[in-house]
């Protein structure tokens, strides 16, 4: 029996769920469907708080009419926007990327770090770090200053990332680092290399996370 995996993108940039449903690759696996769709009536970028704000309204309507099985949902947002909302709305567990990625950071080491993408972001992850009740675990967060259609500039990407992410090892004590939006999923290896400390991927430790609630029908 095939198991559905639904993977969301709550803003409306196409590079984004491109970079979305190459991180899920490797989870193609016999019996798992995995299928990325975007969210086309939201914003370009979730970066502050009124992004995230203005995410959930449509993200929630796109789930509530939304046809066909789904065994599980996968939220491809580090803001977790309406996360509770759409497992409400689907009865499917749903898996929000922010939670998913900093709880997969503390299998991995004491204190963690996220490379932000925008100034506005560090505030937000501040709180959702506090909803999560991880902040003896949180180092900080470094923002790299770009919107969502910019991450599809690489060489300019990984660089901003790369000292980000020194920063967040050598000034703020992290040693596992938290890539911060779902568009920076391609440059996973390239900064891990670059800092040499664990990186995890968001995207791909939240969708790991639903395939196997679909498997055991959770």
């Amino acid at each position: 029996m095939t198991r559905h995996v639904l993977v969301v993108n709550p803003n409306r940039t196409a590079s984004c769920t491109a970079a979305i449903d190459r991180a899920a690759a490797p989870f193609r696996i016999a019996g798992i469907e995995i299928v990325c769709e975007t969210v086309a009536a939201g914003p370009v970028s979730v970066a502050s708080m009124a992004d995230h704000a203005r995410a959930q309204g449509p993200l929630i309507d796109y789930l509530a009419a939304r046809n066909g099985p789904v065994d599980a949902v996968v939220i491809a947002c580090f803001s977790d926007p309406a996360l509770a909302a759409a497992q409400e709305v689907t009865g499917a567990p749903c898996f929000g990327l922010g939670e998913a990625g900093m709880l997969a950071a503390t299998q991995r080491g004491l204190r963690f770090g996220v490379v932000a993408l925008a100034e506005a972001s560090v505030a937000r992850q501040r709180r959702r770090v506090a909803e999560l009740g991880l902040q003896a675990r949180y180092a900080g967060s470094r923002a790299i200053s770009l919107s969502v259609p910019e991450l599809a500039d690489a060489d300019r990407t990984v660089a901003a990332m790369i000292q980000a992410g020194r920063r967040l090892v050598d000034e703020d004590g992290a040693d596992v680092i938290v890539m911060g939006c779902a568009g920076m999923a391609d440059y996973r290896q390239a900064l891990a290399e670059a800092i040499g400390a664990p990186v995890v991927e968001p995207t791909q430790a939240a969708i790991g996370a639903a395939v196997a609630a679909a498997l055991q029908g959770w």
